[in-house]
């Protein structure tokens, strides 16, 4: 797998240095379609799909005909749970279902280094040594972002180290900052950040969950 390198910083916003990455999943191909369809798989599996409501055969009532067919110059009606009626039951109404549709794995691993490289592209992807953070502090953690350049209010997913147990409980109390392991690594939450923060810890983790893949 050839490589990339993505500038290296540390928790005051300081070039340290270089990091070599996987140029496949830091550099490679964007393809809008394939991103669509991962993220409307992803949005679909979320769904509860519970809505209901209630056929004509469902209803309440319904036992009497409302009126003699002929003779009354009315339309003709049979039930007053016709769905015709005001309070009728519903014709071809939702009922519960699942909303999953299948999705292969080469198209979803396609989608998340389509999304990684979309962010590294434009500038907005940073590596950092870690947060050094001794202790669980928001405020700390928010201007570690800051001084990486991204403004107060940005949406920003993160991507920590399984072990970094400290930052994650420190950036998960700022608005719009989305914190996620290697191995949560979501199309739809990459897509839906301004900016990718990823520490060294999560890098060796993507790397690990690709090189994974990859066998």
């Amino acid at each position: 797998m050839s490589s990339a390198e993505l500038k290296l910083y540390d928790a005051t916003g300081k070039q340290v240095g270089t990091r070599p990455v996987p140029a496949e999943v830091f550099a490679g191909a964007v393809v809008p379609g394939v991103l669509h369809q991962v993220v409307r798989w992803q949005r679909a599996k979320k769904r509860a799909g519970t809505h209901s409501v209630q056929t004509r055969a469902e209803m309440t009532g319904g036992g009497r005909k409302p009126w003699r067919q002929k003779g009354l110059g009315r339309a003709r009606a049979g039930s007053n749970t016709s769905p015709l009626w005001v309070g009728g039951g519903v014709a071809h109404g939702p009922k519960p279902r699942s909303y999953e549709f299948g999705l292969n794995k080469k198209e979803r691993k396609k989608a998340l280094c389509g999304a990684i490289s979309a962010r590294t592209q434009e500038g907005r992807c940073f590596a950092v040594t870690s947060f050094d953070l001794e202790e669980i502090k928001t405020k700390q953690a928010a201007k570690a972002l800051r001084q990486l350049g991204i403004p107060r209010g940005e949406k920003v997913a993160v991507v920590t180290g399984d072990d970094e147990t400290t930052a994650v409980y420190s950036l998960r109390n700022i608005a719009g900052v989305t914190v996620m392991s290697a191995a949560g690594l979501s199309v739809y939450d990459i897509l839906n950040a301004n900016y990718l923060v990823i520490t060294e810890k999560g890098l060796a983790g993507i790397e690990g969950r690709f090189a994974l893949a990859a066998k």
